[in-house]
């Protein structure tokens, strides 16, 4: 019967995932293409990957390699769209949402009906914060949640962790740092709450053990990295891009407390239905007095905040907080069972109950979501869709994207980048541009890629032959495509 049971919440789980990504996700098939540049860079890293390309080294970015592997299997289930990274999207956000119902339903002490998952699913991927999706963020919510859950078990059971599961945290913690290391805060608040947990109760040998465990588990995450990139000599590329330029090249903008605070406050106004879940978490926490959970909780937010939110400020940021929107389910469904228990019919309600919450889960889906407008755009009003058509005419074309992020073009026409920077990023590297003008300089490429409409002027064997534009959401740019003459 529990297998069953865990079977059927999964069941439920990847029906919702794959309902509200349809929706809200623009790598859905509602979607032309995920035309979001950070998007397309990871899947351009990803697929350079797995054709060989050594990251850092051959190809730049500074997100971390779990990110690119994740893009790089989409890859292999789609080459020129995201339909593969779709997939992986539902696979995340479901597990994402088992964790989240097995964590309401530690609080509230009964077994939860698996719709309740779409309250939060819909409350995450319609919100502004979810922004275009295939966010590092958004990938990172499985991890997360399985962390949350961990730790509350313990504290709600009052035990110590197994072993076996303090490894598998883990190795968890360590994927979760080598896809994105600003959820390093999370970790360790979790470590300190756990540590405190054991410390009170005289656990100090277990404690030991568990740390050393703990951290063989992250070794365990970190070990084939340290294998590929020394494998290809690229131990300092990693070093330098992943850790070196993020913390001293692009350290975004303001920092300290009082951007701290204004950083939270613009993730609450871009996340507002997750934020009033956990909110009322806290009211249902303070009423029932479970000050150790409240507190516990409290704490890791701060600590992802802190790590997440601390030095810069972009929409997508605060997702990480939507790990704590399944908590808002524990007041709602212990209300929700209150009222059943007045009914004289509850069963009835509780199965009419379900599906409606289902409904208006996907109306709000449909309505709110950010990307809404973009559904269902013809094809050739795309400029990627458009000059991949014409760059595809050309056997063994090569395609330059010329000083500004990854625009898509590489994804849709299916062509490896031609050099190590093949789009420019944000970081401030001198070396990108360089590297592109020579390049262009020695006309390099056969076709470039540019939001610069006068590139012929400083590359004249370059001229332009066609452009477009469009609204990806953020206003309208125009593309321009250039052909070596």
């Amino acid at each position: 019967m529990p297998c069953l049971k865990n079977a059927t919440r999964a069941v439920w789980c990847v029906v919702i995932a794959a309902a509200v990504l349809l929706l809200c996700s623009k790598s859905s098939p509602l979607f032309v293409l995920n035309d979001w540049m950070d998007a397309n860079i990871f899947f351009t890293m990803g697929k350079s990957m797995f054709n060989g390309k050594v990251l850092y080294r051959d190809v730049f970015d500074h997100k971390g390699p779990v990110l690119y592997l994740l893009y790089g299997i989409g890859w292999l289930l789609d080459h020129t769209g995201f339909t593969g990274v779709l997939v992986l999207e539902i696979a995340a956000f479901a597990v994402f949402l088992g964790f989240g119902l097995q964590t309401a339903s530690l609080l509230t002490g009964r077994e939860l009906h698996p719709a309740w998952a779409m309250l939060p699913a819909a409350a995450i991927a319609a919100g502004r914060s979810f922004s275009h999706g295939g966010s590092a963020e958004e990938f990172l919510l499985p991890f997360l949640a399985a962390a949350l859950y961990g730790l509350l078990a313990v504290l709600v059971q009052n035990s110590r962790m197994p072993r076996r599961m303090v490894l598998l945290q883990g190795v968890l913690a360590g994927c979760a740092l080598w896809l994105k290391y600003t959820v390093l805060g999370f970790y360790l608040v979790w470590v300190l709450v756990l540590a405190v947990f054991y410390g009170r109760r005289g656990w100090w040998k277990e404690l030991g053990r568990s740390c050393g465990i703990y951290l063989v588990g992250m070794a365990l995450a970190t070990l084939p990295w340290v294998l590929y990139f020394g494998i290809h000599g690229a131990l300092k590329d990693w070093f330098t891009a992943y850790f070196y330029d993020n913390l001293f090249l692009y350290s975004g903008t303001g920092g300290g407390v009082g951007a701290l605070v204004q950083h939270i406050w613009w993730a609450v106004r871009d996340a507002l239905p997750v934020a009033a879940l956990l909110l009322l978490f806290f009211l249902w926490a303070g009423w029932s007095r479970r000050w150790g959970a409240a507190a516990a909780v409290c704490l890791l937010a701060v600590g992802l905040a802190g790590t997440s939110l601390m030095g810069g400020y972009l929409v997508y940021y605060g997702l990480v907080l939507a790990v704590f929107a399944p908590l808002g389910l524990v007041p709602l469904t212990v209300l929700a069972a209150k009222m059943t228990a007045n009914r004289n019919s509850p069963g009835a309600l509780g199965f009419v109950l379900p599906g409606v919450g289902l409904v208006l889960g996907l109306i709000f889906c449909w309505v709110s979501s950010p990307n809404a407008p973009l559904r269902g755009r013809p094809a050739d009003s795309m400029p990627q869709v458009r000059f991949a058509e014409q760059i595809q005419e050309t056997p063994q074309a090569t395609v330059l994207n010329y000083g500004t992020l990854d625009g898509g073009f590489y994804t849709a026409s299916g062509v490896l980048p031609p050099c190590r920077y093949f789009c420019v990023t944000n970081m401030p590297l001198q070396e990108q541009w360089t590297e592109q003008d020579a390049l262009m300089e020695n006309g390099g490429v056969g076709y470039v890629v540019a939001l610069a409409g006068n590139l012929q002027d400083r590359f004249p064997r370059y001229h332009c032959i066609d452009q477009c534009s469009y609204d990806g959401g953020e206003g309208t740019v125009t593309w321009y495509l250039y052909r070596r003459q």
